[in-house]
């Protein structure tokens, strides 16, 4: 099912800039934009695609897509950014909080970030390749220090991996992973403790200062 898209910005004129930038999409529903995270939260239960305008919003954008994926589940996130905020670091900080997709805001931003638009509300990944690379390249450095002797992780337990990175929930692997949360939860312990983890916090803290 295709997801509405909500525009989350305290600016109304880049709003309406935002979403008249998604109007051509054909079949696109478009939810009232939200000034605030608190009008965001009076649709709980209501998975969206998410656009933070990262321009407007005094509020850390990963903290703020974790709340609002923990208020809806099965959401997506895209983050527009000014262009001193569109640095690979940056971007992998908000990737690690659950950022599905980025949009640099410059002159041409609309027909430039806009040309994939069909497959970004498909709900698949819009991040640069230097990012995914980044991110790939991080796990593996944490898979060689912490996996334990003896130890390898299986197809699923891979994709668990990347999914606990990115500071999801076991409600939302499950849902992500078409499983359910019961089985979830048997996976990510495995996962931990294939890698000598207490918790998952340790796996994503260790990752983000390596």
């Amino acid at each position: 099912m295709a997801l509405a898209l909500q525009v989350v910005s305290s600016h109304l004129l880049g709003a309406l800039e935002i979403e008249q930038a998604l109007s051509v999409q054909e079949g696109l529903v478009k939810l009232p934009h939200a000034a605030s995270e608190a009008e965001t939260l009076k649709r709980p239960n209501c998975p969206r695609l998410f656009l933070l305008d990262g321009c407007s919003m005094n509020l850390p954008l990963g903290p703020l897509s974790g709340r609002l994926r923990a208020n809806s589940p099965g959401s997506k996130f895209l983050a527009l950014l000014p262009p001193d905020r569109s640095c690979e670091n940056e971007m992998m900080l908000l990737f690690h909080w659950g950022i599905d997709g980025f949009v640099t805001l410059h002159k041409r931003w609309r027909r430039r970030n806009f040309q994939k638009r069909p497959s970004l509300l498909r709900g698949r990944l819009w991040v640069p390749s230097e990012v995914l690379l980044a991110f790939v390249k991080q796990m593996k450095t944490v898979l060689d220090r912490q996996l334990l002797a003896g130890q390898t992780l299986t197809a699923r337990e891979g994709q668990v991996l990347q999914l606990l990175f990115r500071h999801l929930t076991n409600k939302e692997i499950a849902h992500q992973l078409n499983i359910s949360e019961r089985t979830a939860r048997f996976h990510v312990s495995n996962v931990l403790s294939k890698l000598g983890l207490e918790n998952r916090r340790s796996l994503v803290g260790g990752a983000l200062v390596n």
